[in-house]
């Protein structure tokens, strides 16, 4: 059975899940890196769309939004007596450098925050960087605003390059996920008296993942939030993997 068969099988079969056990393990890590890719896609997806609307809100701001400005010494100064706010069709774009917003106020999603001595990104999650760490000092609007350009120039040589950075992070997540729920897949099976070893609750671990994988991909690219995800996700796997173990043939006496 080819891999892409295996992964309909493995939506709504245990019992095909349960037979998988006996295939190589080449197979199985072949398969634990087809669902890390189909996991992975809406964040592709969206760190795209970032990316590229970022750049060209945040040029534009710049140059008809944003008074003059400097940063220096870790700091960012400029005359305005008020935080701006400028408001994109994609994103929100803040400009404070008096010092009265911080980083735990920059809470929507999709937007960029610059400052008294930070810059904030909230991409469904935020980051917060300070000047200093990204060697911002002694930089002025106008050298703000050729950086943007440069990098409009070069995203498509760093947006492959954060795209592969997602997928090798995701991957180890993956596999650690799926060494530690095999330890449930062997519980289940010395407790039901199942002739399961732990590289075989390996392999059943990584199909039984298929279902809550799949799930919170779609999910994720239908921007619909699932309360509780992580407990979900877990409940689910455990769920698969009894239900898989439990095709299993019990060990003869």
């Amino acid at each position: 059975m080819n891999i892409f068969k295996q992964l309909i099988k493995s939506i709504h079969s245990p019992k095909h899940i349960a037979a998988f056990r006996f295939q190589g393990i080449g197979k199985t890590i072949l398969y634990i890196f087809l669902l890390t890719f189909l996991s992975v896609i809406p964040q592709v997806i969206e760190l795209t769309s970032f990316s590229t609307d970022a750049i060209h809100d945040v040029e534009d701001a710049l140059e008809h939004n944003i008074p003059s400005f400097t940063i220096k010494d870790g700091e960012l100064i400029s005359d305005s007596k008020e935080p701006i706010i400028v408001e994109k069709s994609d994103m929100t774009i803040v400009f404070d450098s008096t010092g009265d917003t911080e980083a735990a106020d920059v809470d929507e999603d999709k937007s960029i925050a610059f400052l008294k001595d930070s810059i904030v990104v909230n991409m469904s999650g935020s980051v917060e960087w300070s000047y200093s760490t990204i060697g911002a000092e002694d930089t002025t609007k106008e050298k703000a605003l050729s950086t943007v350009r440069m990098m409009d120039n070069l995203k498509w040589i760093f947006l492959p390059v954060a795209m592969v950075s997602v997928y090798l992070f995701s991957s180890a997540v993956m596999f650690l996920k799926i060494l530690i729920f095999s330890l449930i897949a062997t519980a289940f099976a010395t407790a039901m008296q199942k002739r399961v070893n732990y590289r075989q609750g390996f392999r059943v671990t990584a199909y039984a993942a298929t279902l809550s994988t799949l799930f919170f991909a779609i999910m994720e690219l239908l921007k619909t939030p699932v309360p509780a995800a992580p407990f979900v996700d877990w409940f689910v796997i455990t769920v698969i993997i009894y239900l898989s173990v439990k095709e299993i043939p019990q060990r003869k006496a």
